[in-house]
């Protein structure tokens, strides 16, 4: 095949013999998560249950979020918003969800 000098052949052309997957995906596939929940799962939900203004909650913001008492209003919002079921690391978005919490409260 020849080719004018500068030209190019177009991308179609060039991709279209080899598109998709060789190998078809099995049929019985259902993507599952793994049984191991990532650490401090059980405490927050635990945590999730318990009235805001109970002493167990303010010891686990206060003992495993480490947050001062003063953010167990946000930091109970944050776990409502259940952001933190799907996280690899939960504290941390219970971190960040209070902090943004507590933001939006003072505005």
């Amino acid at each position: 095949m020849k080719f004018k000098q500068g030209g190019r052949r177009s991308a179609a052309k060039q991709f279209s013999s080899n598109r998709g997957p060789t190998v078809p995906p099995p049929r019985d596939y259902n993507p599952t998560r793994g049984a191991r929940r990532p650490p401090f799962h059980a405490e927050i939900e635990a945590a999730s249950q318990m009235p805001q203004d109970s002493e167990e909650f303010q010891a686990f913001v206060r003992d495993i979020v480490n947050m001062p008492l003063e953010m167990a209003p946000s930091v109970a919002a944050a776990i409502r918003a259940q952001k933190w079921k799907i996280a690899p690391n939960p504290l941390a978005v219970i971190r960040t969800g209070a902090h943004q919490e507590a933001k939006r409260m003072q505005t």
